[in-house]
């Protein structure tokens, strides 16, 4: 148990070096969200891709797509959907290039289709649901090692409903993220 040990503390002390700066134009992702203020969805689950368009110094511009997969609360009348999220960010490293602090700007946009009910004598008709809107994500990346990262950001999204069966419908949902992320 000794030597597991100490050969952990090795490794993780090998790999926790000041990382140079370097080049590192894609950067992928997935991170959980711990919040969701939509009562039909379970936290989602997303996935990322960024691509440095240009930098200067410690500042880059990256153009980006977040996809997000939400699922059910209730599966029999709903189905699973997915959101997709293009974004452009501005990315801003210090602390030797260890920390990012970064904002983003988006277009969000999902669609899902809801299942007919029957509910004693009453049927509810199938629905088709879409969600559009605007994304703006601040949030940190620390690089514990010069290609993997750990990323906590805050989702704010301002979007609206159309039901071509019920009324449209506004309104805003926060996604706090914890994640995990590889440059190259």
């Amino acid at each position: 148990m000794k030597k597991i040990t100490t050969l952990v503390f090795v490794v993780l002390c090998s790999i926790c070096y000041g990382q140079e700066k370097t080049v590192k134009k894609f950067q992928l992702g997935v991170s959980y969200s711990l919040t969701n203020d939509d009562e039909i969805f379970k936290n989602p689950f997303s996935g990322f891709a960024n691509y440095q368009v240009k930098q200067w110094d410690n500042l880059d511009i990256n153009a980006g797509l977040k996809v997000y997969y939400f699922s059910s609360k209730e599966s029999t009348n709903f189905s699973n959907k997915l959101g997709f999220n293009p974004n452009i960010s501005s990315s801003y490293y210090f602390a030797k290039n260890k920390l990012n602090a970064n904002v983003a700007i988006g277009y969000y946009f999902d669609s899902f289709t809801s299942t007919p009910t029957i509910t004693g004598i009453i049927v509810s008709p199938e629905r088709d649901i879409k969600t559009n809107g605007i994304t703006l994500a601040p949030g940190i990346k620390y690089f514990f090692h010069p290609n993997i990262f750990i990323d906590a950001n805050a989702t704010f999204l301002v979007a609206k409903t159309k039901d071509d069966f019920y009324k449209d419908t506004t309104g805003n949902n926060t996604f706090i993220n914890l994640g995990l992320g590889v440059a190259f």
